[in-house]
């Protein structure tokens, strides 16, 4: 079996340019999270490429790509700080898309022709794995006519939809393996005050054996640290970081009461440090499957004691939340928080929590505010949050009229707003 495999791994090996040569003019082309570093590079000297469409719903390594909007249009659905320049200054293009529906843009939309993707170094059996990141490509390059994987030996093993063998792909490129993006929870004294706040008011909210997802933003993965006096807890997420690892090996995290998956953790991304990439590997409690699976509110909402934790940048007093949107301007993107509140909504015994800080950081602006200003997408609309946390507690949505709803937010607001949020909110009829 093995030397089986390992002649059709030494038919199939072909260099980055030979790769990047493979995309034709007017070709569509995609790949997730974990992009293929050398075959982009070619792929970005081809000052010969006309009409070529790029999606990648998280676009990593725009500088490589030199000839973007001079023969390859990028588009992408998530933004951070690698790639917001670009597209505000109009090189690469915005798709808003939540996480699940990844895969339908690029086989339905795009109708993409080739998948290129990054993957671990073969185990003794001849599979790969996609790494930290299952994310969509499992499914679209078993979809399209031709598939291109680039081997990086950095990326772990992660057991789930995240495995291929080597013999379902077309092609294979030998990469160079670049490192993974490096990162931690932020415990700095300026913020640990107002994170043990948070977390010890989620302590509250989070029962015994309940299901988690918790979204990989600052606040309330900091905040979430500090979580006490639960047990039995479960994990079904978009983003496993290094707050689960902790809250597992702490105890509170055991995966015994799950609905589904009974002892193992579901995620379809790892986001973290070095001891959390080393945690996963070969982990048979971490199970990395397809967006489109483990975001689907459907299957969500089956989870025992569904809870989905995820911050906001603002909250108005109707209970909407924008998750995305920053000083008039698109800063990040939907990612999974529209898949999970649903689906928290709709478990009848879920639980749909929003994370806000009550003040900007200059301390200048309520981020509580009594309506969106015009323009500003609104990513959880009002039925899809119960409840609302701050520093200052929790506001209770769930079953309140709108005179109530705005009550409990002012009351969770900063004190040095609630009396103008009160004016204000008196002013548009809600009070």
């Amino acid at each position: 079996m093995e030397r089986l495999w390992r002649e059709q791994y030494a038919d199939k090996v072909i260099s980055a340019h030979e790769a990047a040569a493979m995309i034709q003019d007017g070709d569509s082309f995609c790949c997730g999270a974990r992009e293929p570093v050398g075959i982009l590079t070619e792929l970005g000297k081809r000052s010969d490429l006309t009409g070529a469409n790029y999606y990648a719903p998280e676009e990593d390594f725009p500088h490589l790509l030199e000839n973007m909007g001079n023969g390859l249009n990028v588009y992408t659905s998530f933004m951070d700080s690698v790639n917001r320049d670009y597209i505000n200054e109009g090189k690469m293009q915005f798709i808003p898309c939540g996480f699940s529906g990844f895969s339908k843009v690029a086989l339905k939309d795009f109708e993409c022709r080739v998948a290129i993707t990054c993957v671990s170094a073969p185990n003794k059996d001849g599979y790969v794995s996609f790494g930290n990141s299952a994310d969509m490509m499992a499914d679209v390059c078993r979809a399209v006519p031709l598939s291109i994987a680039e081997l990086n030996e950095k990326l772990p093993f992660v057991h789930g939809d995240n495995v291929m063998h080597i013999s379902e792909f077309d092609y294979l490129v030998e990469g160079e393996g670049y490192p993974l993006n490096i990162g931690q929870i932020d415990d700095s004294d300026e913020n640990r005050e107002k994170y043990k706040a948070i977390g010890a008011s989620l302590s509250e909210l989070v029962e015994n054996e309940a299901t988690l997802e918790v979204g990989i933003g600052r606040l309330n993965s900091s905040a979430m640290m500090y979580l006490d006096g639960v047990r039995d807890l479960g994990i079904h997420t978009e983003i496993y970081g290094d707050l689960l690892m902790n809250l597992t090996k702490k105890g509170l995290v055991t995966n015994r009461k799950k609905t589904l998956n009974p002892g193992v953790s579901i995620c379809t991304q790892v986001v973290g440090s070095r001891e959390l990439f080393d945690y996963v590997q070969d982990n048979l409690e971490i199970r990395l499957d397809c967006c489109n699976h483990v975001l689907t509110p459907g299957i969500i909402a089956k989870n025992n004691k569904m809870t989905a934790i995820n911050n906001a940048v603002q909250v108005d007093l109707l209970g909407q939340a924008n998750a995305e949107y920053l000083k008039g301007r698109q800063h990040s993107g939907m990612g999974g928080i529209g898949d999970f509140a649903a689906g928290a909504v709709s478990c009848p015994d879920g639980k749909s929590i929003v994370v806000i800080e009550s003040v900007t950081k200059n301390g200048k602006y309520s981020k509580i505010v009594p309506y969106f200003e015009p323009g500003t997408p609104v990513s959880l609309s009002r039925t899809m949050v119960e409840y609302v946390v701050s520093e200052y507690g929790v506001a209770v949505l769930s079953g309140k009229s709108v005179k109530e709803r705005a009550g409990e937010l002012i009351h969770i607001a900063h004190p040095a707003f609630r009396e103008e949020l009160k004016h204000q909110a008196a002013a548009i009829g809600i009070l």
